[in-house]
């Protein structure tokens, strides 16, 4: 085997790698979600008063199960039911997983 040989097959080999680590890149980006992606005003919120004062209350049933709501409760779910962004607090209700909380920070 020549120079040129082992060359041309080390070549090969980095480009399979770079292949390879692009790919993956590329499906973590599309699976990445920058974490003010979620357009949560577009839920329905109900005004509720609680002994901490005011806050915001909606549900899986007030949104009719949307995609938004189910990414609402996959991202609390990822932060073990407590999670902030962009201003507020979210929270699963104490009594129901269908239900979800929220105050401004």
């Amino acid at each position: 085997m020549s120079g040129g040989d082992v060359a041309l097959d080390v070549l090969i080999d980095f480009l399979n790698t770079v292949e390879a680590g692009v790919a993956e890149a590329k499906k973590r980006l599309k699976m990445a979600e920058p974490e003010g992606a979620l357009d949560l005003g577009r839920l329905f919120w109900e005004q509720k008063m609680g002994v901490k004062g005011p806050f915001e209350q909606t549900s899986e049933k007030a949104n009719n199960n949307s995609a938004l709501w189910q990414q609402l409760r996959a991202k609390l779910k990822e932060h073990d039911g407590f999670w902030q962004n962009n201003g507020f607090r979210y929270w699963f209700d104490m009594k129901n997983e269908q239900v979800v909380d929220r105050r401004r920070v």
